[in-house]
């Protein structure tokens, strides 16, 4: 959550540098988007938004289940420490290193769920 927190926090600050704050504030019926660094940031929290689903999902099942155990904890810690490096890897790694992160994270879900079935 802290994570998720931040990058928002982030991605809004330096849309808001970039848009400026009429933009912001108004209804934004004029689709506009940040570019650059500014807009590698706001794609960053955007792929964790369509991940984070997936981690909790799992961590609910195994939970739920009563089969949380050393995977679970392991694979969270993976996904977590995968997505701390995913945000600069995003905005200002060479080509290859963020799908390497993303693979880590996705990697730390598969371990989460595989204590349902050890």
């Amino acid at each position: 959550m802290l994570l998720a927190t931040l990058q928002l926090t982030l991605s809004s600050v330096l849309t808001l540098r970039q848009l400026g704050g009429a933009w912001v504030a108004g209804d934004r019926d004029e689709l506009r988007e940040v570019t650059g660094i500014s807009g590698r940031f706001v794609r960053a929290h955007r792929n964790l938004l369509e991940i984070f689903p997936q981690f909790v999902a799992a961590l609910f099942l195994v939970h739920a289940a009563h089969a949380a155990g050393s995977l679970s904890v392991i694979g969270a810690w993976v996904f977590v420490i995968a997505r701390l490096f995913y945000v600069p890897a995003y905005a200002f790694a060479p080509p290859g290193v963020r799908p390497v992160c993303w693979l880590a994270a996705q990697i730390g879900i598969f371990a989460i769920l595989t204590d349902l079935f050890v």
